[in-house]
């Protein structure tokens, strides 16, 4: 008996639906368990960098309750001590005294960029404005920044993100580019921030680089992908590089 043509269109039919429904489904738990996993990714790097940010605070206030008081409890010592000591003792004294204030100068840059209140204080505008200043007071570097007159409200936290980026791209400038100017400018949209970083150093070679390789770079890109953003590194028309960081704007980020 010859089977029906009808019935076997139908279970040819049926099995391809079957099939089609065993990789639609297969796909569709595919893409869920990507996206799983990528916000699983961005939730551990937020963690980490949190921790981060928690231990550099933890240091700087120490750094300036403990350390930066005793240095100046010391240098007070040591002026009542040149004042009842004869004048070789006393010049002595003196230098001692400036090494410590020079000191005291280190550890108050070193805690102020382990946790800069500025971005709490200031907001993010004039934190990166002060950043600026403080690289061309520090490095010789001169930024020219171009922000919002009016401070963005964005999170806190994604503020600080920002200023991280900002700071640790100045400081490749610093390293590698081999210039003394560099240009950063931050714009506020609706729904994401954009901050430029560019400097007309040396750049690099496509060819035979890997600059995503460099620390400094790692650390930035992980910071933006905590923030459910995205960095990335480009050549500057002209020469030179830019880092573009684009950060979504959003409550808790």
């Amino acid at each position: 008996m010859q089977p029906n043509p009808l019935t076997l269109v139908s279970l040819f039919v049926g099995g391809a639906l079957s099939v089609a429904i065993v990789l639609a489904a297969f796909i569709v738990a595919l893409v869920i368990s990507q996206r799983r996993r990528i916000a699983q990714e961005r939730e551990n790097a937020r963690r980490v960098l949190a921790a981060q940010e928690d231990e550099r605070a933890r240091v700087a206030r120490e750094l300036h309750d403990d350390a930066l008081q005793r240095i100046a409890m010391i240098r007070h010592e040591l002026e009542e001590a040149a004042g009842a000591a004869g004048p070789e003792v006393a010049h002595r004294i003196g230098g001692v005294s400036a090494e410590l204030q020079d000191l005291g100068v280190v550890l108050r840059t070193a805690a102020h960029q382990l946790h800069p209140s500025v971005v709490e204080k200031a907001g993010l505008a004039r934190a990166l404005g002060a950043l600026g200043e403080e690289f061309a007071r520090t490095a010789g570097l001169a930024v020219r920044v171009n922000v919002p007159t009016a401070d963005p409200p964005i999170p806190a936290a994604l503020a600080l993100v920002a200023y991280r980026i900002a700071q640790e791209a100045l400081r490749n400038v610093v390293k590698h580019a081999g210039v003394l100017e560099a240009e950063l400018a931050l714009t506020v949209g609706e729904h994401d921030l954009t901050l430029r970083i560019a400097d007309a150093g040396r750049g690099f070679d496509t060819g035979t680089a890997r600059p995503e390789d460099g620390l400094g770079l790692i650390a930035m890109r992980q910071r933006a992908v905590g923030a459910g953003g995205r960095l990335t590194l480009t050549p500057r028309t002209g020469g030179g590089t830019v880092v573009t960081a684009i950060l979504p704007v959003r409550s808790g980020a």
